[in-house]
């Protein structure tokens, strides 16, 4: 007899023993009998409920010309065939139409070419079917708890959060907060859309070279170095795109929001919030704009954003763009000239900007080198590392409520009885984990700033000009260009909270979860510059 070994799971945690089990048992089998193999089937992560001849692997087995290869379907359990009943005596009916036989492992008797044998398989598809929908029903009663207590469920976390666990009551639940990884990431590109008008296929590169992970590969990476056991930890190296970046930045998670198949969960018309949200509902409204704007191809000029992109910046506010030419000399060569272009350079749309002016490349970045290192060059750079609070409050309240319900429930019970006994048991373990708890001392979260040994000047000296960039833009520092080509002037500006973020830019320490400041103050400066001289507000800049 020719079989069709059939191994299927429900969910992808099973694969690596489940799958595995079902092989050596059918492998078992087949041997035993003395079987032909007309062919293996796997359906992994393929739920019970899916009707038979739409499972990928399966279902090209119930179809010309794969059909007529096998004359017995054979599993381990009955309900690795279906956990729906209708969709079981749809199957039977079929396998009785084109001669076809099942063979059921853990079941010898099992026999559908009668009408008892029939009824009793019908009896344990029912139960099967049962079972699902039993565990369907437990699994969407939990999902209404975790959303009305804001709690997170499990999946793949938003790119800009992760799942922390927390105790409630005697369980382990799960609530997102914003990543120290991934939410400075978003502010950044957040940034280079709206302010500096990069693409995000542009961004999508930069991040590709920076080896910095997609949402479920950063998940199991974290999973991976934080030791956590009966979860994914293998990343997949999946690559940024510019559908995967459009996924991420169209998503109304990064305003905390949370959500069910693409839109936001909602409580009486009002949006429920997993946690505190990256970007206000402002900021989440201009990144959609210009990245709907970027798509029409009206973003603007195109001019080469490189790794001052978002740093430098011109008089009048707008960001300077580098671009080259290249001129052909006398003796036949040709030479390349760099140089930096206010971003209003060829802009027919608004007021241009009156001080455009070429800048050479070499120009701006002594400018900058000597600015920052008069600035900062001696200082210290310092690291900031979050320490998590400990405060056991909540706890507490928790343990005293169920406290207060266990006193309750044994004023209705029968004193020395064995429901007394219980009760009182329980209460005994209540009040010594309160008593632990409050002998635990209250420690604020802090910040602790370590010193690293190295000041800015030797960082500087260290890195790349892309590497400077980058630690500028982290930082929050800018320059303005202003003046001519034969008497620059140039302005650094260090903004207030840059104490903080100069260790993150180096370091990449855990950063708070609130997000930075919207506006630095040499935004507000060139918001009023270009107000005080007519001009109109720069382009995708908040005012």
């Amino acid at each position: 007899m020719r079989v069709l070994a059939v191994k299927r799971i429900s969910r992808d945690a099973e694969s690596s023993s489940a799958l595995e089990r079902q092989g050596l048992q059918l492998s078992e089998a087949i041997t035993k009998g003395h079987y032909t193999v007309a062919g293996w089937v796997e359906d992994a992560t393929v739920s019970g409920a899916v009707n038979l001849d739409q499972r990928p692997s399966l279902g090209q087995w119930l179809r010309v010309p794969l059909v007529h290869e096998w004359d017995a379907l054979m599993v381990t359990e009955q309900d690795r065939i279906s956990r729906d009943d209708m969709h079981w005596w749809s199957f039977i009916q079929w396998v009785l139409n084109n001669d076809k036989d099942i063979i059921i492992l853990d079941d010898p008797g099992f026999d559908i070419s009668t009408p008892n044998g029939r009824m009793i398989a019908g009896i344990k598809a029912a139960q099967a079917a049962n079972y699902r929908n039993a565990a369907k029903e437990k699994k969407l009663n939990q999902t209404r708890h975790y959303r009305k207590e804001n709690l997170w469920g499990g999946g793949t976390w938003p790119f800009d959060y992760r799942a922390v666990a927390f105790t409630q009551g005697n369980a382990t639940r799960w609530r997102l907060e914003a990543d120290p990884v991934t939410a400075p990431l978003v502010q950044e590109a957040f940034d280079r859309i709206t302010r500096i008008g990069d693409s995000l296929g542009s961004i999508a590169r930069d991040w590709n070279s920076r080896g910095i992970h997609t949402a479920l590969d950063h998940m199991r990476s974290t999973n991976a170095r934080e030791n956590r056991i009966g979860v994914k930890t293998e990343p997949r190296g999946t690559k940024w795109t510019t559908s995967t970046m459009t996924a991420v930045f169209t998503k109304k998670s990064l305003m905390g929001y949370a959500m069910h198949k693409g839109e936001p969960i909602t409580r009486e018309g009002i949006a429920v919030t997993w946690a505190d949200p990256l970007l206000t509902e402002e900021e989440w409204e201009r990144l959609q704009e210009a990245m709907a704007r970027r798509a029409r191809g009206k973003g603007g000029p195109r001019r080469t954003a490189t790794h001052l992109a978002g740093v430098v910046f011109c008089e009048c506010g707008d960001p300077l763009y580098s671009n080259t030419s290249r001129r052909k000399l006398k003796d036949g060569t040709v030479k390349s000239y760099s140089y930096y272009l206010c971003r209003s350079w060829g802009d027919r749309g608004g007021t241009r900007c009156p001080w455009v002016t070429s800048w050479q490349k070499s120009l701006i970045e002594e400018m900058l080198e000597a600015h920052f290192l008069a600035e900062l060059g001696d200082q210290e750079i310092m690291t900031r590392t979050y320490m998590p609070g400990v405060d056991k409050s909540e706890e507490m309240t928790l343990i005293t409520r169920s406290l207060e319900n266990l006193t309750g429930n044994l004023a209705g019970l029968t004193p020395g009885s064995s429901g007394a006994q219980t009760v009182i048991r329980s209460m005994r373990e209540h009040e010594e984990a309160l008593q632990t708890l409050k002998a635990m001392p209250v420690i604020p979260a802090r910040w602790i700033e370590e010193g690293t040994g190295i000041t800015y000047r030797q960082q500087w000296s260290r890195d790349s000009w892309t590497a400077r960039g980058q630690f500028l833009r982290t930082m929050g520092v800018s320059l303005l260009i202003g003046g001519t080509t034969k008497e620059p002037s140039a302005r650094l500006d260090i903004p207030d909270h840059s104490a903080r973020r100069r260790g993150d830019a180096l370091t990449r320490h855990a950063v708070t979860p609130s997000r930075r400041h919207a506006v630095t103050p040499s935004r507000r400066r060139i918001g009023r510059r270009r107000h005080e001289r007519g001009l109109r507000p720069s382009r995708d800049r908040m005012p």
